[in-house]
């Protein structure tokens, strides 16, 4: 604090000041100290933000601070003024002793965030992204998702938050379960590989393709295991696992690049073709009219096309932002 005046300007009088309870010698004193630097003025403000934060806490001052006045020893000096000395109190140095105590905390939560592995952000946009966690688990997000991990794991899991679509490979380790967090349900593991889609307005669902998993709905407390094969869906009417079909699989294909359809529709074959590429096909003609029984397996939408253009005899025209297929029909 600064001392070059008749009466040394401390907490305890500050402490007084913003309560409004000095007298006008005092205020005209720290007022004149006030004028004197912008430093001084900025101590007062910092120090009546500590009081308001001390208000806030709703700390007892006058009850709670006999019990650790003894355990403190506030570094302030009493003030010498005639017709104010028998008005200070224990409670000016408790408040002052207070302000203290928020400085000491503040410092250690300041270094405590500063130090704490930060939280990292993939965000896939329009793209497939891979990305790989400090465990060497490695996560495939499908396009429009967002995964949120930390740059390395504590001692007693590994937790990540999803939104969207995401294939999971985990690094086994029996001493950390990793966890899957996302707005509807948790999946708990040791080390597997599995599927979690948690798309907004659609179906929330986890398929297992190799070890077991735990999912569990955060809301209702529904549990289920699932294992090998298996897929859940949130919301189903029994809680029983299933073993998804091949044209099932379908909703996957992002990530296992493998599409199967039997007996299905071509505009719902585009359907999943836009969804699996992000893309847009648009059907123009009575080609949308046509049955298909075929398979895409590691095949690159070029390739896919390709495929379609020959079993319909249809002519493939890119645009801008859609792929238009025509055709006279099967």
């Amino acid at each position: 604090m600064n001392t070059h005046f008749d009466h040394i300007i401390n907490e305890e009088l500050l402490t007084r000041y913003v309560l409004g309870e000095t007298n006008a010698e005092e205020n005209a004193m720290i007022e004149k100290w006030l004028e004197a630097s912008p430093e001084n003025r900025k101590i007062l403000q910092h120090h009546k933000t500590l009081i308001d934060m001390v208000s806030l806490s709703k700390m007892d001052i006058d009850n709670e601070w006999p019990s650790f006045k003894t355990k403190l020893k506030p570094q302030a000096k009493e003030i010498k003024f005639e017709r104010s000395e028998n008005k200070l109190s224990y409670r000016y140095l408790a408040i002052a002793a207070s302000v203290a105590i928020l400085i000491g905390l503040s410092v250690y939560f300041v270094f405590y965030f500063n130090n704490r592995p930060q939280n990292l952000m993939a965000e896939s946009k329009d793209k497939v992204m891979d990305v790989v966690l400090a465990d060497g688990s490695n996560i495939s997000l499908n396009r429009n998702s967002t995964l949120e991990y930390p740059e390395s794991f504590g001692k007693r899991n590994r937790h990540v938050k999803l939104k969207g679509e995401a294939f999971f490979k985990v690094a086994h380790d029996a001493a950390k379960p990793f966890v899957v967090e996302t707005e509807t349900f948790t999946v708990t593991v040791l080390g597997t590989e599995f599927f979690v889609s948690s798309v907004e307005g659609q179906s929330q669902q986890v398929y297992v393709q190799s070890g077991k998993v735990k999912c569990e709905h955060k809301t209702t407390g529904e549990t289920i295991i699932l294992n090998a094969g298996e897929k859940f869906t949130f919301g189903s009417q029994e809680t029983v696992a299933e073993k998804p079909s091949e044209e099932e699989m379908n909703q996957f294909a992002w990530k296992t690049a493998r599409l199967i359809f039997v007996d299905e529709k071509m505009t719902d074959i585009t359907n999943t073709i836009n969804s699996t590429y992000g893309c847009k096909i648009e059907l123009k003609g009575n080609i949308n009219n046509c049955i298909l029984t075929v398979n895409f397996e590691d095949l690159t939408l070029d390739g896919v096309l390709n495929v379609l253009q020959t079993i319909l005899d249809a002519k493939i025209t890119k645009k801008a932002k859609s792929i238009e297929i025509s055709g006279q029909g099967c």
